[in-house]
């Protein structure tokens, strides 16, 4: 069986959130949530569900959402696959006057964590690198095995990243992958092992609160200027990002 690979597109300094950890800014409600899908051997999804956490309203948004992914089966010897994937969306609620418009995106699909969460809690931030000053732009590879255990593999470095501090941040991704437990995709009715590529930021705040405040605010700003809070504000569905390789591959458009 070959391996897939899924890139999650959220920065962990962003906070990429559950169903029931959603960011309210200024009115505007910001969350994540993931749909299980269950695809046939012609690659139609023929069967959702999503978070109980979630309002009815907002479970018939990112399941109608879902029903217009279209995927490739997976392959097995040459044979097509039915399975399961988990289809990542992030909603966004954008007030007008008294009523709330909401939209959400689709963000890529592959395996989620088993405790529900999109992503995981954010790594530690190694307290040498925090003595030394040290900032870093990384991105952390690892495997989520068939029984949902996860792998690290490697690191790998944004131009800029100072090579002594390094070995500090491997240490670190180490640890924070042995940790985390997932719920795998499974193709033919089997679990199967998917590759992962997480980026993670490291930066040393300067200028106390002031600085933290202003970082904040364009972290929101940015947030306001993703797709899916641009279609809410418009009143309509965003169109869907392609995945990167899963199983199941989301079909062009065209």
């Amino acid at each position: 069986m070959n391996f897939r690979q899924w890139m999650l597109c959220a920065m962990l300094s962003a906070g990429a959130l559950s169903p029931v950890q959603a960011r309210d800014a200024d009115d505007v409600v910001i969350f994540s949530t993931a749909v299980k899908v269950d695809v046939d051997a012609a690659g139609e999804a023929v069967g959702f569900e999503s978070s109980a956490e979630l309002s009815p309203a907002l479970r018939d948004l990112v399941e109608t959402r879902a029903r217009e992914l279209q995927f490739r089966p997976a392959m097995v010897d040459g044979q097509a696959r039915g399975g399961v994937t988990y289809a990542m969306f992030t909603v966004c609620a954008v007030p007008e006057g008294d009523r709330m418009l909401v939209a959400a995106e689709f963000g890529g699909n592959g395996p989620v964590l088993a405790d529900g969460a999109i992503s995981p809690a954010p790594p530690r931030y190694p307290v040498e690198a925090l003595k030394r000053g040290l900032s870093a732009d990384l991105i952390v590879h690892y495997e989520v095995q068939a029984d949902g255990g996860a792998v690290f593999e490697s690191l790998e470095y944004a131009e800029g990243t100072r090579a002594q501090g390094r070995r500090l941040f491997e240490a670190m991704a180490q640890d924070w992958v042995a940790g985390m437990r997932y719920t795998p995709e499974q193709v033919g009715g089997e679990a199967v092992a998917t590759r992962i590529s997480m980026p993670v930021s490291f930066e040393v705040m300067r200028g106390g609160r002031r600085e933290a405040q202003r970082m904040l605010e364009r972290n929101r700003q940015e947030w306001l200027e993703r797709p899916e809070c641009q279609a809410a504000q418009q009143a309509q569905g965003g169109g869907h990002m392609v995945s990167a390789e899963s199983p199941f591959v989301i079909r062009d458009a065209g």
